[in-house]
């Protein structure tokens, strides 16, 4: 019998005494006082084994994760863990019995983790192995037929806690190796497996070691989610790139739009020819140098479509759109090319950037420039050359304009930007600024699109 059954009986003895000549009602009374005292009584003896905040311990029993610098708690100093190859030659071990080494290794490893034999091997190879000031323990959840399978095979015999449930909660990971360094009764370290090299050892014994060989498992990545869905914000700020394909939006007109947040940019089209979109998507450098080499043309600009159908017809059977969204630490261009691939990608399409000789128009220097050009230039060559390469969706393709090599697209000129698709008006402007325009054919960039045959 225990202190309290003693307890309860000797209060219920008392209170029978007290009680005998007032009758049944005054017995009533005293079996509710009881419970009402033994009751204060549990909750106290409940209050009292409740484990410190810092104990690794929550009131409800459950386990603490230990971080770096905090005190490793009594529980886990007196917890019973079954061994393998303990030095003692026990079946059993506390960590207890260790905590007069200078250092306690703890690897987390299994017997199918490659890298954890690795890294245990070239360990047990080291002068560190053999140091009496310092304790190796390998922790694996698996069983003892295991360990013994793989011992038999491999012959090397490490110190390990077997069936752990315990440790990996106090010390959670996704990732093994998994290292765990204790000195003077704290958690000095939770480190990739190159903490146990030599010299690194040398520093842990002094209570130093490298902050590059820091361990921080993400613990809270759910699989079933997609990356943009997971908690966890590290995971989130790894994303690069997310882009969504879209087909025909009946109820919706063409969109095009571009918007920074000031930490994410976005793209958006809806509703477009695959042409059209390849133009918003690229600078206007490549809007002539877009070649299509395909039979299914009229699938990918509606200006190349031969059949008797109206444009809102044609888009609800062959429009494209595309959302991609990236950190602002990407580029707007590089976002948008990579848009651009996957988008053709999903519509069966390839491309590719190669030097082919095309028609060109050739802008030279002709050495004569008008005074009056040179004192009121407004424009660049590089202005210039930009809006002659602009490529209207529904015009034959352009002739490609580029600028010899003997002059700066940084030039400055007099020139009426908004004329210069009238031929006449263009060649004298030209003459007036000192240039002169030759027909050509140059080695020149284009980005070929074709249809994928396959894989």
């Amino acid at each position: 019998m225990n202190t309290d059954d003693r307890y309860k009986i000797k209060l219920w003895g008392y209170l029978k005494k007290l009680f005998k000549s007032k009758g049944d009602n005054i017995l009533l009374i005293g079996k509710m006082l009881l419970f009402t005292l033994m009751s204060n009584a549990f909750m106290v003896s409940t209050y009292a084994q409740t484990p410190r905040k810092d104990s690794g311990v929550n009131g409800l029993g459950e386990i603490i994760p230990l971080q770096v610098g905090d005190t490793v708690p009594d529980e886990l100093w007196n917890h019973i863990f079954k061994t393998k190859y303990n030095p003692s030659g026990k079946p059993l071990l506390k960590l207890k019995e260790l905590e007069n080494k200078k250092l306690i290794v703890l690897d987390f490893w299994a017997t199918w983790c490659g890298s954890c034999i690795g890294s245990i091997k070239k360990y047990m190879a080291s002068m560190a192995y053999q140091d009496n000031d310092i304790a190796f323990l390998g922790v694996t959840y698996q069983n003892e037929i295991e360990v013994d399978k793989f011992n038999n095979r491999f012959g090397l015999n490490f110190p390990t806690i077997m069936e752990d449930m315990v440790l990996k909660k106090y010390f959670p990971y996704k990732v093994i190796p998994h290292i765990v360094i204790l000195k003077d009764n704290k958690v000095l370290a939770i480190a990739l497996p190159e903490i146990l090299h030599h010299e690194n050892i040398v520093a842990l014994k002094n209570g130093k070691y490298e902050r590059e060989l820091i361990k921080s498992d993400i613990l809270d990545y759910d699989p079933a989610k997609e990356i943009s869905e997971q908690s966890n914000q590290g995971i989130k700020n790894a994303i690069l790139n997310r882009t969504t394909v879209l087909g025909p939006i009946a109820g919706l007109h063409g969109i095009s739009s571009y918007k920074n947040s000031g930490q994410q940019q976005r793209v958006l089209l809806i509703n477009k020819s695959l042409q059209l979109a390849m133009y918003e998507l690229l600078d206007v450098y490549w809007h002539n140098r877009i070649f299509l080499n395909m039979e299914k043309e009229d699938q990918f600009n509606y200006y190349g479509y031969r059949q008797d159908l109206h444009l809102s017809q044609w888009l609800a059977k062959y429009a494209v759109g595309v959302e991609s969204s990236a950190p602002i630490a990407v580029s707007k261009s590089e976002m948008k090319k990579n848009a651009l691939i996957t988008l053709l990608n999903a519509k069966g399409f390839d491309f590719q950037i190669k030097k082919v000789e095309v028609p060109c128009s050739v802008i030279y220097a002709s050495g004569r420039k008008n005074a009056k050009a040179l004192r009121v230039a407004n424009k660049s060559l590089s202005d210039l050359l930009h809006e002659l390469n602009y490529q209207p969706i529904d015009q034959p393709k352009k002739a490609i304009y580029i600028a010899d090599g003997t002059i700066s697209s940084t030039d400055s000129l007099c020139i009426d930007l908004g004329r210069v698709q009238e031929p006449d008006y263009l060649l004298q402007a030209l003459t007036d600024n000192g240039y002169l325009v030759k027909q050509e054919l140059r080695k020149e960039p284009v980005i070929e699109v074709t249809e994928r045959s396959g894989l």
